[in-house]
């Protein structure tokens, strides 16, 4: 599958010509007898049979390859949502009887193989529940800890919330983590203190959200040589600047077409579909636009309208 992505960053999507586009903004064009035009709400494929994406920079503008309407098969999109972390919580009951030794373990799940991590909190006689999170915090912040964990955890009374990591967040290594968000079980591995009791529950899944940030970054990142001719052989030439913005939402749009009409490839092996991502800043007025566009030329084509 070919695979390309087009970004906008909150340009408004209006066309100036053919050739140059609002910097920032994402916008359609359709090919005319005389050449690109900038499509409009209501166009549908009777006034061309072709469009394509187009994206709007400072510099050279970015383009999708020409798309035939009638080899398109999908139009669809879903709303932009930052990514969640996956996270587990230590409840805590009780004062402790006597001065002891509490180790949590974490067991991360997603990987091909599970990694561990444990960590112990030395919590004197007589600390009330109330107290110990705050005790708890403070060894968690001073134990190294594996990439794949939040650097802190939370204290909010009589509770410890700890979080793995997110694709963008700062290990203590100074490593980015340019994953997924990971899965990790917590475990009360001994406690020592007595009265004082410490239970461990799984209190949120992990999300890889829609259209985050660092995602799109990465995505753009990996598919420059397409869009740009640019292909990383060293670090020369150098990389195209990216456009993506790590702390931003995008709304995300798909349209695959295939290549030729047809609806397998006639070499065996060969993928017979072109992928057309667009990350559109989530909330922002040109998604509105961007979607008035395609929604009437799709419906011309019997696709459902899109609306985020």
């Amino acid at each position: 599958m070919a695979r390309h992505l087009l970004i906008g960053n909150g340009g408004v999507a209006s066309l100036v010509n053919a050739a140059s586009e609002t910097d920032l903004a994402i916008n359609v064009q359709k090919l005319s007898a005389d050449g690109p035009v900038n499509m409009v709400a209501g166009d549908t494929v009777a006034d061309s049979d072709s469009f394509r994406i187009v994206q709007g920079t400072a510099g050279n503008n970015v383009y999708s390859p020409w798309i035939k309407g009638r080899n398109v098969v999908n139009w669809s999109g879903a709303s932009g949502a930052a990514a969640a972390p996956a996270q587990a919580t230590n409840t805590i009951a009780n004062a402790a009887a006597a001065a002891g030794t509490l180790v949590l373990k974490f067991v991360r799940t997603d990987g091909p193989a599970p990694e561990f991590f444990s960590f112990a909190t030395e919590i004197a006689a007589g600390t009330a529940a109330a107290d110990t999170d705050v005790v708890i915090q403070t060894a968690y912040a001073a134990a190294i800890k594996p990439d794949w964990l939040a650097t802190s955890c939370t204290a909010p009374g009589t509770t410890n919330v700890f979080s793995g990591a997110v694709r963008g967040d700062v290990a203590q290594s100074g490593n980015v983590w340019e994953y997924g968000p990971v899965n990790f079980e917590l475990i009360v591995e001994s406690y020592d203190g007595g009265t004082q009791t410490h239970t461990a529950s799984k209190t949120q899944a992990p999300d890889p959200g829609i259209g985050d940030g660092n995602l799109v970054r990465d995505m753009e990142a990996d598919l420059q040589g397409i869009s740009h001719g640019y292909y990383n052989r060293v670090q020369l030439p150098n990389a195209p600047a990216l456009t993506g913005v790590a702390a931003t939402s995008y709304d995300m749009y798909s349209i695959v077409a295939t290549k030729d009409g047809s609806t397998s490839s006639s070499i065996n092996g060969v993928d017979n579909l072109i992928e057309i991502n667009i990350a559109s800043t989530a909330g922002n007025a040109a998604g509105p636009i961007l979607e008035a566009k395609l929604n009437s030329y799709m419906a011309s084509l019997n696709f459902p309208v899109v609306i985020l």
